[in-house]
């Protein structure tokens, strides 16, 4: 659908580098700059990084009622009214539902030190893997065969320290009894593979379902603390990620955390 609002408060920007006048891409929040969303190249690594502006969620005061229900499908009235907050837009509208599991960067499981470094090694300037700058959340994996595997990382705009834990623990509650509050998030798919590599790797192409959360940090918290898998609503932009139409329909018919 093409939806969205101009004086949304959620951005993207472009800044240009050498002979290239986009390059690198960020999210953006009230006008600062929140995540760089790496760059254009297709063969160059994958990558998200948090800046100094992200420090605050997206509230939208009358859709709280809704989301802590829990959103059942996309004609939900509700979906209509988070849509019109977005930046201007073309957007695929999913409805997800994922066990996160809370990544510390630098640690075994980080992407950046295992399935990053493995396809395109260790970055020769800074001799270090890439760091995000925030703890993040791996929510689900497939391989989509010849050598290409899916990813999907929720991304949040500050760590879990900065919760209210009595609201976390709420939730937690809600979940253990069966119900399905609703985080949002607004989303890009990254397709991403070097040019040339060594030995027999496998996958040699990364596609990366990076889900910004605008809206739900405590569910989510909840959702890893308790074990239970959290509803998300992804607005998956059709025009800001590495990646075409096309790619992004065959990305969620296969996958296995967005139905």
């Amino acid at each position: 659908m093409s939806a969205g609002a101009p004086d949304s408060r959620i951005g993207f920007a472009t800044e240009g580098g050498g002979a290239w006048k986009v390059w690198d891409r960020f999210l953006t929040v009230d006008g600062k700059r929140v995540y760089h969303l790496g760059n254009i190249c297709q063969t160059c690594q994958f990558l998200f990084e948090r800046l100094d502006g992200a420090n605050t969620s997206v509230n939208i005061e009358s859709a709280v009622g809704a989301l802590t229900a829990g959103v059942r499908t996309i004609a939900d009235p509700v979906v209509a009214q988070l849509v019109a907050g977005l930046p201007n837009d073309d957007y695929l509208v999913c409805l997800s539902e994922a066990t996160p599991q809370l990544v510390i960067p630098g640690q075994p499981d980080d992407y950046f030190v295992n399935e990053q470094v493995a396809l395109w090694g260790i970055d020769q300037f800074w001799n270090l893997p890439h760091d995000p700058r925030v703890p993040y959340y791996r929510a689900g994996e497939v391989n989509l065969g010849d050598r290409k595997r899916l990813f999907h990382f929720v991304i949040p705009m500050f760590p879990e320290n900065w919760l209210d834990k009595k609201v976390v623990s709420e939730y937690v509650q809600r979940l253990e009894a069966g119900d399905s509050p609703t985080a949002v998030s607004i989303s890009l798919l990254d397709i991403k593979g070097p040019a040339t590599w060594q030995g027999e790797i496998d996958p040699t192409e990364h596609w990366v379902f990076s889900h910004f959360l605008v809206d739900g940090h405590h569910k989510v918290c909840a959702a890893r603390q308790s074990g239970r898998p959290v509803r998300l609503l992804n607005f998956i932009s059709f025009t800001h990620g590495i990646s075409t139409r096309d790619d992004i329909e065959q990305a969620v018919s296969a996958s296995v955390a967005c139905k």
